[in-house]
């Protein structure tokens, strides 16, 4: 008990601050205090998460635990703290005035200790109970946004969605608790691993039963609504555009980080057996999510809902480290071989951490551009549509170049961080190899075509990312820009883009820290047994 508070010693610390900040709410306090309170808050957790990552608990000793330590999981858990900063930074200025300021801040820093708690949970009633904890403020934030028609059918719209999947999502908990009899995810790794384990080496394990095969598609329905992955992502682009671009740049970061970790964690790490099931759906939504995204991003003038199917489209990338995570998971011969072979020498992560590498450039990068929404909003008017930006070179020529910077980087131009992690999920994909007749490893065809369409979509999704900067920087202003955004606001802007320029000029130190756990896994791995990798890591 004791070791299980310590490791969730910032979680604690986070939502307890939380809790006195809704408590504050009832006290006769200047609205302006509260955000940069939210920032000690959010300091006061990193103090926590420092001593508690510290701390010397053998790695033996949490697998009997809810909760686990990893590098990675330090690291996501420090990432959030850090992307949460910036975010809190933009909503000072609209939260000065506000009388729910109080309440606003507390349920954001709900939203962030659920998240890094997703990070730990090593349990399935601890891993519902983190994603909701970040949903159920996620309706309160929104419905705070803004006090218009719009926003409260946004807010309406999210919750009953919101419900709906989260019931899918404890549904296929329940059969995969049925079929394992356990909760802890090491468990129910364990149990399916001596049940669905291959008998020759490098082959896929033995084929699962339908009660996993229906656990797993109901597990990655439910967080594919919170990636907004298609056919699940229908709801963003209405809410995108009904609420705030505070909450816009929320929905595109938190709700997508939790539902990636959460899949990498349940589905490629824990669901040995069903590793083939896994692969084959993760890469037909990975395909269609990054086709329906930026096909659908081409035809949007509004700059909010357009960066809605964007983020669909990012999701579709981040699904192809997973996918390539499923074929890791019962192939550690061939895994090893990559891991030590061209993409070692290249220094790029594998399977589920190239995904994680592309979730950090697109958080950093989609919390500076939202970031630019917020600035530039005017009194009474946000940033509605493409032609309000048209011109914003001329008008304010550095945030500009901040925002294209941003648009560069998500279109994956080198050598900025959205270039870095496109490049990893996509090499990930052509390292993919499968058994030939004569024993021989040769590519697999389904992947290169997965990395094909990825390539192509990318192109694609240059398209409207170049027209939003050739508004900016070759057209006249059509009005004098006047942001009512904030000193705070801008400081974030211009934090995150020093951020988004270090990871992208200087990738190497996080591609090292993300690949040294896929090489341990890789060299421990037991090629007798079909047990994955990735979770022997931990």
């Amino acid at each position: 008990m004791q070791t299980t508070f310590l490791l969730l010693l910032p979680q604690t610390v986070v939502a307890l601050q939380a809790a006195l900040f809704i408590l504050g709410g009832t006290f006769p306090i200047p609205a302006r205090r509260w955000g940069p309170l939210a920032l000690v808050a959010l300091l006061l957790g990193g103090a926590a998460l420092h001593y508690s990552s510290g701390l010397d608990i053998a790695a033996d000793a949490t697998q009997t635990l809810a909760v686990v330590r990893t590098p990675l999981t330090v690291g996501f858990q420090w990432a959030t703290l850090v992307i949460g900063a910036l975010l809190v930074l933009l909503s000072m200025q609209s939260q000065s005035a506000s009388k729910s300021a109080a309440e606003f801040y507390g349920m954001f820093l709900l939203m962030l200790a659920g998240l890094m708690l997703v990070a730990v949970a090593g349990d399935l009633i601890l891993l519902f109970l983190a994603l909701e904890l970040i949903s159920i403020p996620t309706y309160v934030l929104l419905y705070l946004g803004r006090n218009d028609y719009a926003s409260q059918e946004a807010s309406t719209k999210y919750f009953l969605l919101s419900v709906f999947s989260a019931a899918i999502l404890l549904y296929g908990f329940a059969f995969l608790y049925g079929l394992a009899g356990t909760t802890q995810l090491e468990g129910i790794r364990l149990v399916l691993s001596q049940a669905y384990k291959s008998s020759v080496a490098g082959t896929p394990n033995a084929s699962g039963s339908v009660l996993g095969v229906v656990a797993l598609v109901l597990i990655t329905a439910g967080l594919g609504f919170k990636m907004a992955a298609v056919p699940f992502h229908f709801y963003a682009p209405d809410v995108y555009q009904g609420t705030s671009a505070f909450n816009a740049g929320v929905l595109a970061i938190l709700p997508k980080a939790a539902g990636l970790v959460a899949l990498i964690r349940v589905g490629a790490e824990t669901m040995v057996g069903f590793e083939t099931t896994g692969q084959q759906l993760t890469l037909i939504v990975a395909a269609i999510t990054m086709t329906g995204g930026n096909c659908l991003a081409l035809l949007q003038t509004n700059v909010r809902r357009m960066l809605a199917y964007s983020g669909v489209a990012h999701a579709g990338y981040m699904l192809i480290g997973v996918a390539v995570g499923f074929w890791e998971s019962w192939n550690p011969a061939l895994r090893l071989e990559q891991t030590t072979g061209p993409l070692a020498f290249m220094g790029l992560p594998s399977g589920v951490h190239a995904s994680l590498l592309y979730l950090l450039a697109y958080s950093l990068t989609s919390a500076g551009l939202f970031g630019v929404l917020v600035y530039l909003a005017r009194p009474g008017k946000q940033v509605e549509h493409v032609d309000d930006l048209t011109g914003l070179a001329k008008t304010q020529p550095l945030v500009a170049i901040v925002a294209a910077v941003f648009l560069f980087s998500l279109a994956g131009i080198p050598p900025l961080p959205g270039f870095w992690a496109k490049l990893s999920v996509f090499t990930t994909a052509l390292s993919v190899r499968q058994e030939t007749a004569d024993s021989l490893a040769a590519v697999h065809p389904a992947f290169v075509a997965l990395a094909v369409i990825g390539v192509i979509n990318a192109a694609i999704g240059a398209v409207y990312y170049l027209r939003l900067i050739s508004a900016m920087f070759l057209n006249e202003p059509l009005s004098t820009a006047r942001p009512a955004g904030g000193r705070a606001a801008l400081v974030s802007v211009y934090c995150a883009a020093v951020l988004v320029v270090l990871l992208g000029l200087i990738p190497g130190p996080v591609f090292h820290y993300l690949q040294q756990p896929a090489r341990a896994a890789a060299v421990s791995a037991t090629p007798a047994v079909g047990v994955s990798p990735a979770v022997s890591s931990r």
